[in-house]
């Protein structure tokens, strides 16, 4: 039945669901580790907090954010397959750049060059979804993409943690039993390794028939302007919640290192687990809110709920603020669930709302929306602690960046809610 309505077979389908959920695994994972090994990092190449927070967030997010509309559009014209390859190999080299790291600018070209394949990886994934899998199946499976960057974090916290503190240990016992290497750059060597093999099955991934183009339309910007009143609340709250959620990742960790004094090995099992089952939660609850929508014809319904997801992270990006551990982890806990819900709802939504030849455009947008809040908000953290009072500070930092950020996605997701209660046939009509 599949194959007559042009879709690929279910086993192709899936296989290519798979990979590409390996591929966003993978690399949030790497992407995690950075944040995670911040403070080694910053020691070792002798960074202020700044210039840490501009290497880790700032560099990443301006090199995707200002790549992201042209590999939309490319996404939007060419082979995906090949591009999710050619993203892949510009992948490893970040990595290997990341483990050569000499000083401040070596490692922002590293994550430079992370941010270049995540702006090729995130719109031509999230584009083959909607491809390989009819509208029945396609919440559940695009769903696939954010869980997998759930699943990355937490290896991330965990395989970087108890990684790094392993490699620590051998490091201290023989120096020269890593090659020469310190232990942070041993992991980011290792993590190469391990993202080279999802390469070889990419091959065996196939480009699938581009379905639901209309008869009409060539693909305009002036089309996509249709969807202003569902898009551009939407975007806005991307950019909010983008660097809601960068702030958090990019200084959870060494919150716990300066304010409770833990090190990786000590927290690396609760956060890698609060991550993990925080985001399976929230990206399953938001492929089941989707499907229910779709299936009863009201996209309000979806909206509502990222809403209230996004205003309950207000409270809960004040986990620094707790007094001890054990809270800071319910915070965090309540923080990855809900935020999972507003992120996810969204891209989600995308698939349905908006026409074939216009999404990869549409991701690159979103992409380019995440980037801006993601490269502004560390940074602001660090120079608002510093204004505070130093590094004893950063607690109240990530409250005073965090709450505003959510208050304020939470109000544009509430935006969209009178638009998306329009179905997507009304808005092409609007259009005509």
């Amino acid at each position: 039945m599949r194959e007559k309505l042009g879709y690929p077979s279910l086993g192709r389908a899936r296989y290519a669901q798979y990979v590409l959920g390996a591929i966003a695994l993978l690399s949030t994972m790497d992407i995690g580790i950075v944040a995670l090994l911040l403070e080694p990092i910053k020691h070792d190449l002798a960074l202020t907090d700044v210039q840490a927070g501009i290497a880790n967030s700032t560099s990443y997010a301006a090199a995707y954010g200002l790549l992201s509309l042209p590999m939309g559009l490319l996404v939007d014209r060419m082979n995906r397959v090949r591009l999710v390859f050619v993203a892949m190999l510009i992948w490893c080299v970040s990595l290997g750049l990341a483990a050569s790291a000499t000083g401040f600018w070596t490692l922002a070209l590293a994550k430079a060059t992370m941010g270049t394949a995540t702006a090729v990886l995130l719109p031509a994934a999230l584009s083959l979804f909607g491809d390989y899998f009819a509208p029945d199946r396609r919440a559940s499976a695009t769903a696939t993409y954010p869980l997998g960057q759930i699943l990355g974090s937490a290896a991330a916290v965990l395989i970087g943690g108890l990684g790094f503190d392993a490699l620590s240990r051998i490091h201290a016992a023989d120096s020269h039993a890593l090659g020469g290497m310190t232990p942070w750059r041993a992991v980011f060597a290792l993590a190469a390794i391990m993202a080279t093999p999802i390469m070889g099955l990419i091959l065996f991934m196939r480009e699938p028939k581009r379905m639901e183009v209309r008869e009409q339309g060539r693909a305009t910007w002036h089309e996509l302007w249709a969807y202003r009143d569902f898009l551009c609340p939407l975007l806005i709250s991307v950019v909010f919640l983008s660097g809601l959620s960068s702030s958090v990742a990019t200084w959870g960790a060494p919150a716990l290192m300066r304010l409770y004094g833990q090190q990786p090995g000590d927290f690396a099992g609760w956060f890698a687990a609060v991550t993990l089952g925080a985001g399976i939660v929230g990206v399953t609850a938001s492929g089941r809110l989707v499907d229910w929508a779709r299936r009863n014809g009201d996209y309000s319904a979806v909206m509502l709920p990222a809403a209230v997801a996004a205003l309950v992270c207000a409270p809960a990006s004040t986990m620094a603020l707790a007094s001890n551990v054990k809270l800071f982890a319910v915070g965090m806990t309540i923080f990855q669930l809900a935020a999972a819900v507003a992120i996810v709802v969204p891209v989600i939504a995308i698939n349905f709302r908006i026409p074939n030849e216009l999404r990869g455009r549409t991701f690159g947008l979103y992409v380019i929306a995440a980037a801006i809040g993601g490269s502004l908000a560390a940074p602001t953290v660090a120079t608002l602690s510093k204004f505070l009072g130093g590094e004893a500070m950063l607690g109240r930092a990530m409250a005073g960046v965090g709450v505003p950020l959510a208050l304020l996605a939470a109000l544009c997701l509430a935006m969209t809610l009178r638009s998306s209660r329009k179905g997507p046939a009304q808005a092409v009509s609007a259009m005509s």
